[in-house]
């Protein structure tokens, strides 16, 4: 079985401060895997007044503890919201200086912004900047955890789901040639098959990440998420891309997993790992 590294942290989320939220989701999810190896991150306590001048400096003490304590061995991270991208992904980078890593990131929004673009546009959360980030264009202290000056490059992200995006994400998308495919593109199986197929013809014999944000799904169908937006995919769909993608992935993350006690949630979130435990 693939072990586990869990990451409590949901402080980059959002407007306001959020102290539970997807900070929840590892314990929730070792209580279903109770046998599994596990490692949980040390996420630094709170410091409130530092969350409140500087975000991105209190980010950065968990994006350090994610790149020192990531592992070597095969496993799936559970976050966190999807800030913890970016130190996980990094850490991978850095053990694999040689590859050309891959990113399928599977979520509603493109997690795109600049700092500054975030602030601007959107929240100012960290957690919409993590893949900008990876690109080379984000806060100055994350890009040092980085062995490479960027550890993604445009034409190896892939982006699957999303519908809720600002001007100057779409913007940097389009004119950087990314792959995207809205959840509107996405209504059936013969939809579905074509991103699989085109996704893994670009990707090649490149090593690839899975990054999973349950709020791609519908919020109809999966309640738990801290920024739903309507329209999502399918359970279905969701189940068909981790079953297509999980069996050669390098790495997997589910993150943003809000445990508020809703079994159906709990109950989707056990079979997307699921699925990630039997390849």
């Amino acid at each position: 079985m693939k072990s586990f590294i869990g990451v409590q942290y949901g402080r980059g989320a959002t407007a306001t401060l959020v102290t539970q939220g997807p900070a929840l989701a590892p314990k929730k999810v070792k209580e279903m895997y109770p046998d599994a190896n596990w490692h949980m991150v040390t996420v630094p306590e709170l410091d409130e007044e530092l969350w409140g001048k500087d975000r991105f400096g209190e980010n950065f003490e968990v994006q350090k503890a994610i790149v020192k304590e990531t592992p070597t061995n095969s496993h799936i991270l559970i976050g966190g919201d999807h800030s913890v991208n970016f130190g996980h992904f990094s850490a991978l980078a850095n053990q694999l200086p040689n590859e050309d890593l891959c990113l399928i990131y599977i979520d509603a929004h493109l997690d795109i912004h600049t700092p500054e673009s975030s602030k601007a546009e959107a929240s100012g959360a960290p957690h919409g900047t993590n893949v900008r980030a990876l690109l080379g264009n984000g806060d100055s202290r994350w890009l040092t955890l980085q062995q490479k000056k960027s550890t993604l490059k445009p034409g190896n992200l892939f982006y699957i789901g999303s519908r809720s995006y600002e001007p100057s994400e779409i913007s940097f998308v389009k004119g950087n040639n990314v792959y995207m495919r809205e959840a509107k593109e996405l209504p059936d199986e013969s939809a579905w098959q074509k991103v699989v197929t085109e996704i893994k013809n670009k990707i090649g014999d490149k090593k690839y990440i899975i990054s999973f944000d349950f709020d791609a799904i519908d919020p109809e169908i999966f309640k738990d998420v801290l920024v739903p937006e309507k329209d999502g995919i399918s359970l279905d769909a969701a189940e068909y891309f981790i079953k297509a993608f999980s069996p050669n992935a390098h790495g997997i993350e589910f993150v943003e997993y809000s445990p508020t006690g809703d079994k159906k949630s709990s109950d989707i979130v056990k079979r997307l790992i699921d699925i990630c435990l039997k390849n």
